[in-house]
């Protein structure tokens, strides 16, 4: 402190005080109202993850599980065994599924069958199918949807209305069957002159659910078979059990090649015919020694007229009266059944003797 001049001192400390001060003001500026946020920077780099947190409480319990492979793909053969039998039938292992045309798809492939869209009867596609795959599991049966014993029910199931003649049938389960095993949307000849445009005029080549059912021919002769009231039809016979991968079950076949002979498989007849079981062949009564008979008779007496060919199958085209026309509409629907009469005895017979009185009068 300088002793001779305290005034002079103690004005020199103030001053240089309240120089500083004035500094520090004019640095920080003067406490106020906070000015307007301005925009927010870049967002920096992201941190390092945190540590992990400890496990939440247990959820409710979910539903279960639709299904899974093991439902079908199970350690048994049952599956397999159907996959083989199929593969040497004529509906998984035939040829026809070339005929991928908009008007045969329908039922020569898996994917014109799947394309009727739930319809029961016979349709026509919009169009051909391309790369067509035959009839196989996924034709039949809901393969693959629910992943539970469910996918093995039936595609089709509802009363079928027939392509033919528009009446409707009800087979039970064969109900799928019946889809393409009818006849062709074809005219039937009723009266006066009748104009054949096709060598393979006819019903075409699946006429079993009508034969059973007793319609759809040229003579009025209403005749439903017994085998047409069985609560699934075709099924309880031709898919009975099976004898091997060479009939019944999904082979549907009714017959086996055995030791150069052929055996019936008569597994699902002999419920209502126990006299089967000892018999080694399906001509009951002779029944089907009759019908070939007949058959033979009927095409050589329409050979004679001119409207078949030596074959017995060709139709040669041309005008003839509908009671000729229909006699060959009829003997042509018995032999595209193939059944021989079995599938409508007294309905067969009344077709070929009908159209062998009337070939014979000409």
């Amino acid at each position: 402190m300088n002793q001779k001049h305290p005034t002079k001192w103690l004005l020199g400390a103030v001053f240089g005080a309240l120089l500083l001060l004035a500094l520090a003001v004019a640095m920080t500026g003067c406490a106020g109202e906070p000015g307007a946020t301005g925009p927010a920077g870049p967002a920096g780099p992201a941190g390092p993850a945190g540590a992990t947190g400890a496990a939440g409480p247990a959820g409710p319990a979910g539903a279960a599980a639709a299904g899974n492979c093991g439902d079908c793909h199970n350690d048994g053969d049952a599956l397999k065994a159907k996959q083989v039998q199929a593969a040497g039938s004529l509906h998984t292992g035939g040829m026809t599924f070339e005929r991928n045309g908009a008007s045969c798809a329908a039922c020569h492939t898996s994917q014109g069958f799947a394309a009727r869209d739930g319809k029961s009867d016979m349709v026509n596609l919009d169009a051909a199918i391309s790369a067509p795959a035959p009839v196989n599991c996924r034709t039949c049966h809901n393969i693959h949807e629910t992943g539970t014993a469910a996918d093995w029910a039936l595609t089709v199931s509802a009363p079928v209305k027939l392509a033919i003649n528009g009446e409707t049938i009800d087979l039970g389960k064969a109900n799928l069957c019946a889809n393409c095993h009818q006849p062709r949307a074809v005219d039937i000849p009723t009266t006066g002159d009748f104009e054949v445009t096709s060598t393979r005029f006819g019903p075409h080549h699946g006429p079993q659910s009508t034969m059973l059912t007793g319609t759809a021919t040229y003579l009025d002769y209403k005749s439903s078979s017994v085998h047409a009231n069985i609560p699934d039809g075709c099924i309880t016979c031709h898919m009975a059990e099976p004898y091997g991968k060479q009939s019944g079950d999904h082979t549907w076949k009714m017959a086996y090649e055995y030791h150069g002979h052929e055996v019936p498989n008569v597994a699902g007849c002999i419920t209502c015919h126990p006299e089967l079981a000892d018999d080694a062949t399906f001509d009951r009564n002779g029944l089907v020694t009759e019908v070939e008979a007949l058959i033979e008779e009927a095409k050589v007496a329409l050979i004679a007229t001119g409207i078949l060919l030596e074959n017995g199958s060709t139709t040669v085209p041309g005008t003839y009266s509908a009671e000729l026309a229909g006699a060959c509409f009829d003997y042509k629907t018995v032999v595209e059944d193939r059944s021989k009469g079995l599938h409508n005895p007294g309905f067969t017979k009344a077709l070929l003797k009908n159209a062998i009185a009337i070939a014979n009068a000409q």
